[in-house]
């Protein structure tokens, strides 16, 4: 399994982003693709229940939400999200080896950025490279073969 993207989104955009993929995807698409996520996430919570993870043909999705106050005192929503290659062992991975990932990248961000103001993502593009070292340990830790394209299955043959 591959890691694709990391990334966080606040209010329904997107602060940070890890692209290993497509490092130089335009900001737009970037806007796009995090709006719709928050989009799908909160159409779900509000008709059923708040959602951790989908799939689409392509690509699964890991997400955790938590809340982070702001400069205000506001509370507001926050997502950290993962997007991995499409992957059969996805669900068994899951709450093992993903959702740490998840949990561990949100409460760093969270101690980090706790009462600031959300308006201004471009103080947080340092917190990118706190992203690569969390998806480093979860890589040394859990065995992955590379990163960039992080894997998850070290039985899995090299091509």
């Amino acid at each position: 399994m591959q890691i694709y993207e990391a990334g966080i989104i606040i209010g329904g955009v997107p602060i940070i982003s890890a692209n290993y993929i497509n490092p130089s995807e335009k900001e737009e698409d970037l806007i796009h693709k995090c709006a719709l996520l928050s989009c799908l996430l909160n159409f779900a919570e509000t008709l059923i229940a708040p959602i951790e993870s989908f799939e689409s043909n392509k690509y699964n999705f890991a997400f955790k939400k938590s809340e982070i106050n702001t400069i205000n005192s506001e509370v507001i929503d926050i997502f950290v999200y993962l997007i991995l290659n499409k992957d059969e062992k996805f669900n068994k991975y899951l709450d093992k080896k993903i959702k740490p990932v998840l949990d561990t990248i949100l409460d760093k961000f969270k101690v980090m950025y706790h009462g600031r103001d959300f308006s201004y993502s471009t103080q947080f593009i340092k917190f990118k490279d706190n992203i690569d070292n969390i998806l480093l340990n979860f890589k040394k830790i859990l065995k992955f073969q590379q990163l960039g394209y992080i894997k998850f299955d070290k039985n899995k043959k090299k091509k």
